[in-house]
């Protein structure tokens, strides 16, 4: 990958690498993203036996689908939506395939987190955040990543900046009741910030 350092180089100069060809800016973007997606994708279904697969094809579809972005500074909200629709597009075939395959007791089973998580303050935290409606619970989840726009926000989840405001502001009133406020504080959520950048780009479908 050269000697390219990739905490100092800002990530719209890779993407517009990318979007000309280089094959080594494409394997940089893997490199940066693949955390931050695996830990979305986690946070929105629970299931670590999903993780891998399911980046592969958030990364697959970054790949052809990349020449058609046509603003790169749009690139983080697009790849968060592309891992948003894999992992609707995974919880539609569970259901189907529940449908058909007889139940057993492993159907309700929630898969374990990858380490065993020992400090009860987090676990609190993560059981409160389970709690939450799978559209609020997105929301926290985003904003745990980073320090995302309510426009941002909103293209992501393809809904409205005013019911992105109303969907975090009822999922942090419900963790108020359910975590101390010390907890909450440590969830680190970032307020969403002014978008600076105008009206939306035209986006390139996942």
């Amino acid at each position: 990958m050269g000697n390219r350092c990739l905490k100092h180089e800002d990530p719209i100069a890779i993407v517009r690498r990318a979007q000309a060809g280089d094959g080594a800016a494409l394997e940089e973007l893997i490199v940066l993203y693949q955390e931050r997606i695996g830990g979305f994708i986690y946070s929105l279904l629970g299931d670590p036996d999903a993780i891998a697969d399911l980046c592969h094809s958030v990364f697959v579809k970054m790949i052809t689908g990349l020449e058609r972005l046509r603003e790169p500074a749009s690139f983080e909200p697009w790849m968060f939506r592309i891992a948003r629709n894999a992992c609707n597009d995974f919880l539609r075939r569970k259901r189907i395939r529940q449908i058909f395959v007889p139940f057993e007791r492993k159907h309700e089973q929630i898969a374990a987190p990858a380490r065993a998580e020992r400090d009860s303050r987090i676990d609190a935290m993560r059981r409160a955040i389970a709690e939450l409606p799978a559209r609020q619970r997105e929301l926290i989840s985003l904003l745990q990543d980073r320090e995302w726009s309510y426009e941002d926000l909103a293209r992501i989840t393809r809904t409205t900046v005013g019911s992105v405001k109303s969907r975090l502001f009822r999922a942090r009133e419900f963790l108020r009741e359910k975590i101390t406020a010390e907890e909450l504080r440590d969830l680190e959520l970032q307020a969403p910030r002014p978008d600076l950048r105008g009206a939306s780009s035209a986006q390139p479908q996942e």
